[in-house]
């Protein structure tokens, strides 16, 4: 379930909070992930609750992010990313949110 219209999920009076667009608590199974997508005109915050998410980056960005880590990502004129748990036995959990930002195209 979905806390604002995203995916399959869509209610047009339940799209976003403010600028807080999604605020997603993302498990991810050992060896899997979500391929490379793209995002524009977003702010992206990660943090990883649990395990090791890898995540690369059309800007040439390829890094792993432990436990307690946090990662910001501008998403502007647009950026592909993959993001990937590696660990061949261990979940990933990370909560991701997307905020809009004030202007586009930054």
């Amino acid at each position: 379930r979905f806390h604002f219209s995203f995916a399959e999920y869509n209610n047009p009076r339940n799209s976003n909070f403010g600028i807080l667009r999604v605020m997603n608590d993302d498990l991810v199974q050992p060896d899997r992930g979500f391929g490379t997508h793209p995002h524009r005109n977003m702010e992206i915050v990660t943090y990883i609750v649990e395990g090791q998410l890898t995540h690369q980056d059309s800007m040439g960005t390829k890094e792993s992010l432990g436990r307690g880590s946090v990662q910001f990502m501008t998403a502007g004129t647009g950026v592909r990313h993959s993001e990937y748990n590696a660990d061949k036995d261990k979940p990933l959990r990370f909560i991701q949110m997307w905020l809009v930002p004030k202007a586009n195209g930054l």
